[in-house]
């Protein structure tokens, strides 16, 4: 498990995996759904607007928020802004560290999914006030955190898992990292409630029919924090 994580996805292995890795059997692909889903819902309908997408990775989400408004993606790994371009050839693209940010533009919203997570609190904190220098007033944030809980941290001791560390907040780290980077008006979505399930067998011995059901179940389930093991979050900039 590494813990450089803007090494590992300037890996060109991992570049070249990274989709079949996030979409790899039935959890996977119903988070990254459910993730799009999430991001689609709280970007919200298309208008005049400019967007930046942090951590584009090879384009997920790039191509939806491309087609809602005046579209820039940045990402640590030229690799990975390889691939995207030749899904969005006409759209800007920058090489950059969310931790670095040096970017002139303001921005109506900033969207960065699975990179936050990646961070303890002082560089999640660090995180969020460069993204707060790049976003109008009034502008909004939409990102994602690891939930705190005891079955994750048990299951990370037993089975390594994960290829790159990620760091957990629960809702009062959550609220506090926020404020303290000059955003407000949160508003949360919870998913993954059922990670710590083997979903993957279940599926099989089920003969694949489990997927809809679980994507169904965990729409219900978004406002639901218990079990959950990933914090949805969108949030605004003070005007003050």
């Amino acid at each position: 498990m590494s813990r450089n994580f803007s090494e590992y996805y300037k890996n060109r292995g991992v570049v070249d995996t990274y989709d079949s890795q996030r979409l790899g059997g039935l959890k996977g692909k119903v988070t990254r759904k459910l993730e799009y889903v999430f991001v689609d819902m709280l970007t919200e309908i298309p208008k005049k607007q400019k967007i930046l997408e942090i951590g584009v990775g090879t384009g997920f989400f790039s191509k939806m928020l491309a087609a809602k408004g005046n579209f820039t993606g940045l990402d640590i790994s030229e690799e990975m802004l390889k691939k995207t371009k030749r899904i969005l050839p006409k759209s800007k693209f920058v090489t950059g560290n969310i931790l670095d940010l040096r970017l002139k533009d303001k921005y109506d919203k900033v969207i960065t999914i699975r990179v936050i997570s990646h961070f303890d609190k002082t560089k999640a904190g660090l995180a969020l006030k460069n993204i707060n220098k790049v976003v109008k007033k009034g502008g909004e944030v939409i990102f994602n955190l690891e939930n705190r809980s005891i079955a994750r941290r048990i299951l990370r001791k037993i089975t390594n898992w994960g290829s790159t560390y990620t760091y957990q907040y629960n809702k009062r780290d959550m609220q506090s990292l926020i404020k303290s980077s000059g955003f407000d008006n949160v508003k949360v979505f919870y998913l993954d409630h059922f990670f710590i399930l083997p979903l993957h067998l279940i599926n099989k011995l089920l003969f694949n029919s489990l997927e809809e059901a679980i994507f169904n179940l965990e729409m219900r389930l978004k406002h639901f924090a218990p079990f959950s093991n990933t914090l949805f979050i969108k949030c605004r900039k003070q005007y003050s």
